[in-house]
């Protein structure tokens, strides 16, 4: 009997479904409203991209050409077809590639997005790989499983310790981006609405399917196992955890005053600067 790997199975278990990862159409909109100023037709980057929620809604928000990546050919070929139905060839750019080995020139792009996908090579990793691409001002987008709590409780740790270890709290993360050289713009907890309703109950109605697939295959029935309690734990604990966006950007440095020319725009009302946390106050959960 063939043994699936987790990769092979985790894509068959999600391949269809609306979304890959939590998120919705509103959430990513609220983090490009906090990319100001951008470029009337910017240069934009999707990093980790699956079958394009999010890049659809980047190009309809939009004027730039978004390139795409996804090292899954089957969520890139799902991408394609959509593409070609909405009539967007010429506006989105589809790309198998290597997150830690994106094959772009240096200061590529005006906006780079990477929705629940950066924890694939770790946030430190990804944020230091990419700046690389980030043109002085432009502006990296990213959400990723962070605490919310400072004493989440010991159940739910010890899950999240288990399968996610380089979890760390929002405040964590800013610092890593600011000590990485980014100057962060804003963030917000992702709602949990956006895990429940827009991922997690399509995900849940294909489990049975699944099982039912890999009845003989254990490592199936585990992958299933873990997801059935992952979901548990947010109708359970939802201000405990979850994705949070991290709005960045890359400062522009101006030679003759040895300054960043970001930092002086703070004085004519454009976001940027050090973030406010909306823990606890602006959720919607």
């Amino acid at each position: 009997m063939k043994t699936n790997s987790s990769t092979e199975l985790l894509i068959e278990l999600h391949d269809g479904l609306p979304r890959l990862g939590p998120g919705n159409a509103d959430s990513t909109l609220r983090a490009l409203a906090l990319c100001d100023p951008l470029p009337a037709a910017p240069d934009i980057l999707d990093i980790g991209c699956g079958t394009g929620a999010q890049t659809l809604v980047l190009a309809t928000a939009l004027d730039g050409h978004i390139t795409a990546t996804d090292i899954c050919d089957r969520f890139l070929a799902r991408l394609q077809a959509t593409i070609l139905h909405q009539g967007l060839s010429s506006r989105i750019q589809t790309l198998a590639a290597d997150m830690n080995r994106l094959p772009f020139p240096d200061r590529a792009f005006d906006l780079i997005w990477s929705e629940g996908a950066i924890y694939n090579i770790g946030f430190d990793n990804g944020l230091t790989a990419w700046r690389r691409l980030a043109r002085p001002g432009a502006f990296l987008v990213v959400s990723e499983l962070s605490w919310f709590s400072p004493n989440p409780p010991a159940e739910l740790r010890e899950f999240w310790t288990k399968h996610y270890p380089a979890m760390r709290s929002v405040e964590e993360n800013i610092a890593a981006a600011r000590a990485i050289g980014w100057h962060a713009v804003g963030n917000f907890h992702l709602p949990a609405q956006a895990w429940t309703d827009d991922y997690y109950r399509p995900l849940a109605q294909r489990i049975p399917v699944f099982r039912e697939t890999h009845r003989d295959d254990n490592h199936a029935q585990e992958i299933a196992d873990v997801t059935v309690v992952e979901m548990s734990w947010m109708d359970k604990y939802p201000s405990s955890y979850g994705y949070e966006f991290y709005v960045l950007r890359r400062g522009i440095r101006v030679a003759t005053a040895g300054i960043a020319a970001d930092d002086r725009a703070n004085s004519r009302g454009i976001r940027t600067g050090p973030a406010r946390s909306t823990a606890g106050g602006a959720r919607s959960s």
